[in-house]
């Protein structure tokens, strides 16, 4: 019979779903699986650290649909601030550790990198159960008659429900030899026939009895593979579309179909405006954080609602328990009803790229956006780091697939790590990253990973001389930073071009120079006053302070 080994297989598997890079840092634990990778079709990257790593993977499944990150153990639990943004998120990665072999452990518990152990016979599963908090599944593949099934379970999971899963591999059982056998492939639970053509009625109902439906897209519709279908559904009906912000760049934003990001009050006023008026919101794949619904200030009263996502489908007040979410988009782009929408709307599309010669005028925040806006080419794709990096995106026209951003979980440092990884598996297009100072300042050792290996992003860091999106909300000395020279920092890693600009001329002839020219990274370094915000940010700032007030008024 054909036999493999554990960790041969849980390669095969990965390369099997698309995956052709691992990052990772090397480690003692984790070297026979980091060997094994490097004599595998997949090509193993290494990175500065364990947290970036995550970020990469997480990229690097928002563009392929399964990302992965290799770490040792103990001191590669850093990585969880990745997989709980991914999980939160809905990003399907896979994180594999290493461990310390079963006979390792037995003869003594005080092994370096192990959290927890004060028995011999007894396994440190302290990790396992860190993990256990950041991922759908798990896995300890520590038993050669069960690595394979369970192998084929984790996978299985984190592809269905989007979400990070995690895998330990004792450093003694990579390359244990098993039987090989076909992979199990489990279908996903399909919806009551019943149930789905009743949903479809009264959907159907509602349609007819509306004037001013919007279609609201989040993220979810986009990790699932369901845009295209709920895309087609608006088409047919002529329904007019908005994303969430972390929907942003689900659809082509050029479509004349689409009206904005919908955000409640941090949105462009006629967006919020149109969205709060219409009679029939239906939201798909969309998460009601504060940030997506602007600090929930987003009007979710309509006369009537349709919402699906990965939880719930409800109609009006119904809801239906037994009728998945891929099932009713796909159904709805199937449709057939006698239905056209022909109430005017906002399109987005009808911005205008500023045709005006840029001047020697001092840059601001609104200029370094028109700025850009007018290089934004097809085959560009934006990263997006927190703060006005991201807020000031909001109002972009992207193309589908073109903006990533970790915009609920909020963490800063993803941009350059993302823009690395997503350049790395996008090689004919080019990524733009936007990043402030202080997120940059975090995460910026991964360029070096960009030169070792020909990366070539452009990044654009917006040197607000420290946390921009804090100061609005609460000034004080933690929110500055020490001002570094970002513009000569391909000087120290050997590799890459930077430069520093301060006024819309300067940074117009930076981009253009950056866009033409391929090979390394490509880094401008944009000077903005402190309290300079995009008019989004501002937007954002003004909610938040009139939010706080409101509590401290009712508080008195």
């Amino acid at each position: 019979m054909k036999t493999t080994t554990i960790g041969k297989y849980l390669l095969d598997q990965l390369y099997t779903r698309g995956v052709r890079h691992i990052f990772g840092v090397p480690g003692d634990y984790v070297l026979k699986m980091d060997k094994l990778i490097e004599e595998h079709r997949i090509q193993y990257v290494n990175t500065t650290r364990e947290n970036t790593a995550g970020y990469m993977a997480d990229a690097y499944a928002r563009m392929k649909g399964l990302g992965v990150a290799c770490i040792t153990y103990g001191v590669g639990v850093n990585i969880t601030n990745a997989m709980a943004q991914a999980y939160v998120e809905s990003s399907p990665i896979v994180v594999i550790s290493g461990a310390a072999g079963a006979s390792e452990t037995h003869h003594s518990p005080h092994l370096h990198h192990l959290i927890n152990s004060h028995r011999k016979d007894e396994r440190d599963c302290t990790q396992f159960e860190i993990f256990r908090n950041v991922s759908i599944d798990q896995a300890l593949l520590d038993d050669p008659d069960t690595a394979l099934d369970a192998i084929d379970r984790v996978l299985y999971s984190c592809l269905r429900f989007q979400k990070p899963v995690y895998i330990e591999i004792p450093r003694d059982m990579v390359d244990k030899e098993v039987t090989w056998r076909q992979p199990l492939a489990p279908e996903a639970p399909k919806s009551d026939p019943v149930a789905l053509e009743e949903a479809l009625n009264e959907i159907v109902n509602i349609l007819k009895s509306s004037q001013k439906p919007v279609l609201w897209i989040g993220h979810e519709t986009q990790r699932l593979g369901l845009v295209q279908d709920a895309f087609k559904f608006a088409e047919k009906y002529c329904i007019p579309i908005t994303t969430s912000l972390l929907g942003k760049g689900a659809i082509n934003e050029h479509s004349p179909l689409f009206v904005g990001v919908y955000q409640g009050g941090i949105s462009n006023a006629v967006v919020t405006q149109f969205v709060d008026d219409c009679d029939l919101l239906i939201s798909l794949g969309v998460l009601l954080s504060d940030v997506n619904t602007g600090i929930f200030s987003a009007k979710l009263n309509h006369p009537h609602s349709i919402t699906a996502n990965a939880e719930q489908v409800a109609i009006d007040h119904h809801r239906y328990q037994e009728v998945n979410f891929t099932d009713i988009v796909k159904a709805l782009a199937q449709s057939e009803y006698n239905i056209l929408f022909r109430h005017p709307y906002p399109t987005a599309n009808c911005k205008k790229k500023n045709v005006s010669k840029p001047t020697t005028q001092k840059i601001t925040s609104t200029l370094l956006f028109n700025t850009l806006q007018n290089h934004l080419q097809s085959d560009h794709i934006l990263v997006a780091d927190i703060g006005d990096s991201l807020f000031g995106c909001t109002d972009l026209i992207v193309e589908q697939d073109a903006f990533f951003a970790c915009a609920f979980f909020a963490s800063l440092g993803f941009c350059v790590p993302a823009a690395i990884s997503t350049q790395l598996v996008a090689p004919k297009k080019r990524v733009i990253a936007l990043v402030g100072d202080g997120a940059f300042q975090m995460t910026c050792t991964e360029l070096s990973t960009a030169v070792r290996y020909s990366i070539d992003p452009i990044i654009i860091v917006l040197n607000n001389h420290g946390y921009g999106t804090e100061r609005p909300l609460l000034e004080g000395a933690f929110n500055d930073i020490v001002n570094w020279r970002y513009a000569e920092l391909p000087k120290l890693l050997g590799g890459g071009k930077g430069v520093r600009v301060q006024t819309e001329a300067e940074f117009d002839k930076a981009l253009t120079y950056a866009l033409a020219h391929r090979g390394e990274f490509q880094l401008i370094e944009i000077e903005l006053d402190k309290t300079d915000f995009s008019p989004a940010m501002q937007r954002f700032s003004t909610l938040v302070k009139n939010k706080d007030k409101k509590t401290s008024d009712k508080d008195l």
